[in-house]
């Protein structure tokens, strides 16, 4: 007997058979013998096993491009600027001003270029109570000292990077950007870290109008900004600034620009004179003009908005603002002149003899008020300057009838 074979046609699933001719004696073209596959057979649910195993593999080793993101971002430390200006130039502002990070991360506050103005990093739960200049403990009327909770930052030496808290009171000390004496600490970097979620505004405690603004996302939020991108926005609102003080420092070199000039009695006149000159975040620290030539019985107005003295020093030349104090315990007060922080005597005349002070003037209670004004009754050059901005210094010269 010959073989019987049994296939399966795949187009019919119809079964061929070959047999003897005895058995089938109807003629036949025999179905070639094929190897099929039936769906339900072992082999097929084998097959299916192991390609469900390999895409379960394949998606296990990262396959998809839908991965899901982490659930949390590694602590950054990132870095924004304080304040800037070089000389006369002053930029009194936080760069970037505001700035976008996550739960976890940290900002290093640093000093920046080269400017006359101290600042602060000051955060508070009220803002608004935050003092620069306080009566001096146990001392006279006239003393007063910058607050030492101002001048002192709240970080001991020592001790790990302070954490925000909306009840606190956290500082980083004056950063003066210069050694303003001896035993005061020369503070230019502050670091805080900001582990809740939340929007957080802080200021100078200087420079009231100066303030700033910390949002804090969550530890999983996404895109938001690497310091590159904050470099970025710290330039261009410097550029910004940059610009403002760049004009005004072309009015101060024509040597020439006054605020108004009006008649006075016995043909004479008065000049009204800028202390200072730009926006709260962008000042020259300058007199416009700086260098002047009037006439004998001439006078002049100083008007300040921000934070500055006129003083004629005379003889004894022009004392410094800032002085320092030795204490019982921790850093030296850091005294405010007495001598330049309120006016000296009220005589509105000068003759080029003796010490003249305009007091702390510009807006606000300020000891000399808004403006200080002198005539000048002999003819002579006489020297001044705002002993608070080292940089700023004028000169007059009267002539003689």
């Amino acid at each position: 007997m010959r073989d019987v074979r049994v296939g399966y046609d795949m187009h019919s699933d119809a079964i061929a058979l070959s047999s003897y001719p005895a058995l089938d004696p109807t003629p036949r073209t025999p179905v070639p013998y094929r190897r099929t596959f039936c769906i339900g057979s072992p082999y097929m649910k084998k097959l299916a096993a192991l390609i469900l195993f390999l895409g379960v593999l394949i998606a296990a080793c990262g396959g998809s491009d839908d991965e899901q993101p982490p659930s949390e971002f590694a602590p950054r430390n990132l870095t924004v600027l304080v304040g800037g200006g070089v000389g006369t130039s002053s930029l009194n502002e936080y760069y970037p001003n505001a700035i976008e990070i996550r739960a976890g991360d940290t900002i290093t506050w640093r000093m920046n270029g080269q400017g006359d103005d101290p600042h602060t990093v000051t955060f508070a739960p009220d803002l608004s109570e935050v003092i620069d200049i306080v009566p001096k403990p146990n001392g006279n009327p006239d003393e007063f000292i910058f607050a030492t909770t101002l001048v002192d930052p709240t970080r001991r030496a020592g001790q790990p990077v302070e954490e925000h808290d909306l009840a606190a009171y956290i500082n980083s000390g004056i950063m003066f950007g210069y050694q303003v004496g001896e035993g005061v600490p020369l503070i230019d970097t502050f670091s805080l870290k900001f582990p809740e979620p939340g929007t957080y505004e802080y200021s100078c405690g200087i420079h009231e109008f100066h303030r700033g603004l910390v949002v804090v996302k969550d530890a999983s939020t996404a895109d938001l900004p690497n310091q590159v991108a904050i470099d970025e926005n710290a330039q261009r609102e410097i550029a910004f600034g940059q610009n403002i003080v760049d004009s005004l420092q072309g009015l101060v070199a024509q040597e020439t620009t006054v605020l108004d000039i009006e008649p006075g009695p016995d043909d004479t006149s008065r000049f009204i004179v800028a202390a200072g000159m730009g926006t709260p975040e962008a000042e020259v620290l300058e007199f416009f003009p700086p260098s002047m030539t009037i006439d004998k019985g001439d006078t002049i107005t100083w008007i300040s908005s921000r934070f500055h003295a006129v003083v004629f020093g005379g003889d004894e030349g022009v004392p410094p603002f800032y002085l320092t104090e030795r204490r019982v315990r921790g850093t030296p007060y850091v005294v405010a002149n007495p001598r330049v922080l309120f006016p000296s005597e009220p005589s509105s005349e000068y003759d080029g003899m003796g010490f003249r002070s305009s007091g702390l003037i510009g807006y606000g209670q300020r000891p000399g008020g808004l403006g200080f004004t002198l005539t000048f009754t002999e003819a002579g050059t006489f020297p001044y300057a705002c002993p608070i901005h080292s940089g700023m210094v004028g000169r007059i010269t009267v002539r003689g009838e």
